[in-house]
C-alpha cells in the first residue's frame, strides 16, 4: 500500500502480554497499542509537505485510522495529523 497526499501507514507494536501486576492477558482481551512504527509516508503537498519518515516509532490518537490486514499483519492507514508524538 503506498499512502498519499499527507497520509501515512501505521503498524501498531504488540500489547504487553502481562498486566502490570504480572497476570497473564488472553490475546483476545489486549487492546490494540497506541505505540508503532510508521511503515510508509505520503509524498505530502505543496502547502503541507510530510515531516513524520518512516521507521519512526510514534504514537498515534486512540481509536484513529482505518485498519487493514496486509501479509496477517494489522496496520492503519491515517492523516500526518493523528500522529501525537514521535520517540
Amino acid at each position: 500500500m503506498n499512502p498519499i497526499r499527507n497520509q501515512i501507514v501505521f503498524k501498531p507494536l504488540h500489547s504487553d502480554e502481562k498486566s502490570d501486576s504480572g497476570f497473564f492477558i488472553p490475546e483476545n482481551a489486549r487492546s490494540i497499542n497506541n505505540k508503532g512504527i510508521i511503515v510508509k509516508v505520503g509524498a505530502g503537498t505543496s502547502k503541507t509537505p510530510m515531516r513524520l519518515k518512516e521507521g519512526v516509532v510514534a504514537y498515534r490518537v486512540k481509536d484513529w485510522g482505518e485498519p487493514f490486514i496486509e501479509k496477517d499483519e494489522l496496520y492503519f492507514l491515517m492523516d500526518e495529523s493523528a500522529i501525537l508524538a514521535t520517540e
